[in-house]
């Protein structure tokens, strides 16, 4: 089978992930006033849930101070993780310049911890059979003209590669696909990254190989017959190609003269039948 899939080199770096969950730690804003007299006015509150920067970590609340002149506005936080205590950050006299940051998207409701752990990620890979030491790491494919591009995260185990992703708080799971199995019973098969180009998505279900994109909803129990994903690519495909043509060249030529030969047999067949008709 001709497969012209490019072929890229793979590698791949320790990737650092960052991500926060929430506790059972919920946030008080009752200690608030306390800390932030120094704002001014007749009193000082937070309206509405606090909002979180994942990127930083960082709390961020709406102020509003009664009796205040350009006091209103969004201010950085402190939280204290043990019981969830929420103070003014910095000695802050004023709001902060240009508002809430971008990245500050999140509304919490309880104290956030940092959790980027493998957890979910190893569960599933014991479940699958898989043993070995597992870390994440960042994909990188280069192709023949030296063109690297980045492939997202995986989870390495020895000199495997299975595609992953790293959830809402952090933590990171393997990418999986579900099938119906031949005995008809519902099944999940781990995302392995391989096939020809060593990028791609593949998934062992029977001792077979199967594109991900294929194989994820396929009924093998209705459909027994899959087409399975390549393992290779073709080198120098144009020669293929073009040795494939002379191939073909070469047995029209051997074609032609069976053609011939045949054609020359029926003649004599029928001379032979005429010659028996006039005796």
């Amino acid at each position: 089978t001709l497969n012209v899939q490019q072929k890229y080199k793979v590698s791949d770096t320790a990737a650092t992930v960052t991500g926060y969950a929430d506790t059972t730690i919920a946030l008080d804003n009752s200690t608030f006033k306390a800390s932030a007299t120094g704002l001014g006015g007749t009193d000082q509150k937070i309206d509405g849930d606090l909002k979180f920067d994942d990127t930083t970590g960082k709390y961020y609340a709406k102020v509003t101070v009664t009796g205040g002149t350009g006091k209103d506005g969004y201010y950085e936080v402190s939280v204290d993780k043990t019981n969830g205590e929420v103070t003014l950050a910095g000695g802050a006299t004023s709001p902060l310049t240009g508002g809430l940051p971008a990245t500050a998207t999140e509304d919490v409701k309880n104290v956030q911890v940092a959790n980027a752990d493998l957890t979910e990620a190893k569960a599933a890979l014991t479940a699958a059979g898989v043993t070995g030491t597992a870390s994440v790491v960042k994909m990188s494919y280069t192709d023949n003209n030296g063109k690297t591009i980045d492939g997202g995260l995986a989870v390495k185990v020895g000199d495997d590669y299975y595609s992953a992703t790293q959830n809402k708080d952090g933590s990171i799971s393997i990418n999986t696909t579900k099938y119906t199995a031949d005995d008809g019973t519902s099944k999940t098969a781990l995302n392995k990254l391989g096939g020809a180009d060593g990028k791609t998505e593949v998934v062992s279900i029977g001792g077979k190989t199967y594109a991900a994109s294929k194989a994820e909803g396929h009924n093998f129990k209705a459909q027994p017959d899959l087409a399975e994903a390549a393992a290779t690519t073709t080198e120098n495909p144009l020669q293929k190609i073009d040795a494939a043509l002379a191939q073909v060249d070469t047995l029209r030529s051997d074609l032609g003269a069976v053609q011939n030969r045949f054609n020359s047999a029926i003649t004599n067949l029928g001379n032979t039948v005429n010659n028996l008709t006039s005796a």
